[in-house]
């Protein structure tokens, strides 16, 4: 299934999407981990869309893919605000959002379930972003110290600059594949070159993305370093959740996991074999295969808003999933 590229006007920014429509069964918005774009989920998109009937919108969130910020600072808080604009804006009547978002975008679906669950039905975390310091020892955060300088202002955005420019493309696209993938080698070669032909854009205005990710990535790890501050909306979301994540996660030990799955044993919980952070890339098959059938569990009888007529599943109003989700 082909998708269209699409441009929204969200406040002061222009953000880019991919829009996969293949009826009106139900709507699925996807978000990407920090660094990423769209093109991540292009593996997981068109067979939702086709499959299962519904329209699927993938995003570039400012800052990342073919999204600019116009030298604007950004924040969790601004990124959640976005996706907030563009759910309200882009929705099919009355109805409600299953959300999906890797890691960094995880984090995003699940303050919105919590902040407006009268407009999500569900939420999928593909390797959600987790408190850093869970299933580490004493002294296990050391390994993240590396990420440190790229969050520090003005310093964070110098050193990304200098880091694309050296490498340039494919370099960009390949070091964080190595780094994130368990088996590199699992790229789709079509996606890997749509992911080099948007790096080569965004060298073009490479300073304004330094910035986007220094500004994200202080956010991200100002969050996560603190455990309860982390774990807030993960404890309060009270919506369908299916949390998918591989058992070689570079940036998490499987112990962090199952801390996860001892907090929300409500939870649809899915381990991947042999598979790495971002999922829905690596092993998009399998992911989908998990995704979509989890969503069909919860029916596909087009989410209506609470308050209006409706059937099942995503049209189930908020007290029902609350009472789904405690089990």
């Amino acid at each position: 299934m082909e998708h269209e590229s699409i441009e929204l006007s969200v406040g002061p920014f222009r953000v880019h999407a991919d829009r996969w429509d293949g009826g009106q069964r139900g709507q699925v918005l996807l978000l990407h981990g920090l660094g990423g774009n769209s093109i991540t989920w292009h593996g997981v998109a068109p067979v939702l869309a086709r499959e299962l009937g519904v329209r699927v919108l993938a995003l570039d969130l400012p800052g990342f893919g073919a999204s600019r910020t116009g030298q604007r600072p950004i924040s969790l808080r601004v990124l959640a605000n976005v996706v907030d604009t563009v759910m309200h804006a882009e929705s099919l009547p009355g109805a409600r959002w299953a959300l999906a978002g890797n890691s960094l975008g995880g984090l995003l679906a699940l303050e919105l379930a919590c902040r407006f669950p009268d407009r999500v039905a569900a939420v999928n975390l593909a390797a959600l972003a987790l408190p850093l310091a869970w299933g580490r020892r004493q002294g296990g955060l050391r390994d993240v110290w590396q990420y440190v300088p790229v969050a520090l202002p003005w310093q964070g955005r110098r050193l990304v600059a200098r880091y694309v420019n050296a490498r340039g493309v494919p370099g960009v696209v390949d070091d964080p594949v190595r780094l994130l993938f368990r088996d590199p080698t699992r790229l789709d070669p079509v996606l890997r070159e749509r992911l080099i032909a948007v790096s080569a854009y965004r060298l073009t205005w490479a300073a304004e993305a330094a910035a986007a990710y220094e500004g994200a990535t202080r956010s991200l790890g100002l969050r996560l370093l603190w455990p309860a501050l982390a774990a807030r909306y993960i404890r309060r979301v009270r919506l369908p959740v299916q949390s998918i994540y591989g058992s070689h996660d570079p940036l998490y030990p499987l112990a962090a996991w199952e801390i996860l799955e001892r907090l929300r044993p409500d939870w649809t919980h899915v381990r991947l074999p042999d598979v790495g952070h971002v999922p829905q890339l690596e092993a998009a098959r399998e992911f989908t295969l998990h995704f979509a059938s989890w969503l069909e569990a919860h029916g596909l009888s087009r989410a209506r808003a609470r308050g209006n007529a409706g059937g099942s599943g995503w049209a189930a109003t908020e007290s029902e999933c609350a009472a789904r989700s405690r089990g």
